[in-house]
């Protein structure tokens, strides 16, 4: 068990310390420390041994405390934040610093609801924006505090960078070389960028251009729809207790933040398992037909399986995906802000399109004609 002043360290910053005090017990009970102060109180050795910072978004102060210059008013937690990640730099530390507020949908009005967090946080060189209403608050800042502090270490020179398959707890598999290609396909800052950053830009490609897209991790409605089964079916299976369910859990990603945005899963494990049961087909069997023969035998119950012949995820206005796939005959791809190069394109139905004009916009120029 690890030492408790070894433990990652998460400093909450608020005006009302006394109602963070809750919070706090929380993280500590989750096995991490943490320590609660206001602003004025924090210090350069806070900073030094904090592997998140956590400001508050709205913050009360006594007006005696400032003096009439602006640039010495911090007007909200955000400036907070960047006074605070000066001193970070100067002093050749990388904690992750995170807005903490309850009023996310006020501050990123113009940010898509479906990436508003990691949108946010690109917005105003953060780390991550928390929704103080969100139940798993305490649980997902854990998540990101044990994976800042694993980075630091391994930067610090106490382990060798291996491209991340260490950090992403990537097993060595026949599909495990597949993997770490796609993961070098996502251009992550592997070079001395990262040595630069103790490791937090790589903390940031992840949270923030890997988890919330589909890329060489995917959602269980992406990896759903490779496997032709509908989004219930694919849940049900791994709720049980079946050989498919067994057969599927290799590749559930068990890496540093495994459940920060939902449950996730190795693209190249599930790419390499559709590819070994079509070639044990018989040749004149469609891929649909076969992992549907394959997969119904290995679960032993009746599975509801995607009919449509080239079934896409289609994104609203807001970047929330539909949990009902559509035929890409019935979609348009999109080329939306923020979105990365690459991720699986995104697209949108027709019928969404020409209802909506702001997800009109957003159309792809090559399929513009289409609606």
């Amino acid at each position: 068990m690890m030492e408790s002043s070894k433990k990652p360290l998460i400093l909450i910053v608020d005006d009302k310390p006394e109602a963070e005090e809750g919070r706090a017990g929380v993280i500590s009970a989750l096995g991490l420390r943490a320590t609660v102060k206001t602003p004025q109180e924090v210090t350069i050795a806070d900073i030094q041994s904090a592997s998140v910072v956590a400001v508050d978004e709205y913050l009360e102060w006594d007006e005696s405390l400032h003096p009439d210059t602006p640039a010495f008013f911090p007007v909200d937690g955000l400036a907070v934040i960047r006074v605070l990640q000066r001193h970070a730099w100067a002093n050749q530390v990388s904690p992750a610093f995170v807005l903490r507020s309850g009023e996310l949908a006020k501050l990123g009005a113009a940010l898509p609801a479906g990436i508003r967090e990691s949108a946010l946080a690109t917005q105003h060189d953060l780390d991550w924006a928390f929704n103080k209403n969100d139940e798993r608050e305490s649980r997902r800042i854990v998540e990101l505090a044990a994976a800042t502090h694993s980075l630091r270490q391994v930067f610090a020179g106490a382990t060798e960078w291996d491209g991340g398959a260490g950090w992403l707890k990537l097993k060595e598999s026949e599909w495990s070389k597949l993997a770490m290609s796609q993961v070098d396909a996502c251009r992550p800052p592997d070079g001395s960028v990262a040595d630069y950053t103790a490791g937090s830009s790589w903390l940031r490609w992840f949270t923030q251009k890997i988890l919330p897209y589909p890329s060489f991790l995917l959602s269980d409605l992406h990896t759903s729809l490779r496997l032709r089964l509908s989004l219930q079916s694919f849940e049900n299976v791994i709720a049980s207790d079946s050989d498919l369910s067994h057969l599927l859990r290799p590749f559930q990603y068990r890496g540093h933040l495994q459940d920060f945005c939902g449950r996730r899963w190795w693209r190249a494990g599930i790419e390499m398992l559709i590819d070994e049961i079509v070639a044990d087909a018989d040749w004149e069997t469609s891929e649909t037909e076969a992992l549907s023969k394959r997969l119904s035998d290995l679960h032993g119950d009746e599975l509801d399986f995607i009919e449509e012949a080239h079934p896409v995820v289609a994104i609203d206005s807001d970047y929330v995906e539909s949990p009902w796939v559509i035929d890409s005959a019935e979609a348009v791809r999109l080329s939306p802000d923020l979105w990365p190069v690459f991720a699986d394109e995104p697209w949108a139905s027709i019928e969404d399109v020409q209802d909506d004009a702001t997800l009109k916009a957003l159309v792809a120029k090559e399929d513009r004609a289409r609606i």
